[in-house]
């Protein structure tokens, strides 16, 4: 999912948002420069990758977890819990940013 922005918060500020917004999650920043991503993990199997590029936020569903993801793969973007996280944290990304 993709969200656009006016103005796009850097990265942590954004990481200290999302800590902030969902306390009973693990929060934590990933990957290398420049579009370091942020993942918010629900739980071992089930998160959501947030990356900030040019004036769009994008956030995809995924799998925290290394060796799960590579036994799911594509398929857990399609499964509800994971498609409905991803839809939590886009709804909040849009009424804080947008």
């Amino acid at each position: 999912m993709i969200t656009k922005a006016e103005q796009l918060p850097d990265i942590n500020q954004l990481l200290l948002t999302l800590e902030g917004q969902f306390p009973n999650y693990k929060v934590f920043t990933f990957g290398s420069k420049p579009l370091k991503s942020i993942i918010v993990q629900k739980s071992g199997i089930i998160g959501a990758q947030i990356t900030l590029r040019n004036n769009e936020i994008m956030v995809d569903a995924c799998c925290p977890n290394i060796f799960v993801s590579g036994l799911l793969g594509a398929l857990s973007a399609i499964f509800p819990p994971y498609i409905n996280f991803e839809m939590m944290i886009t709804d909040f990304l849009k009424s804080k940013y947008n």
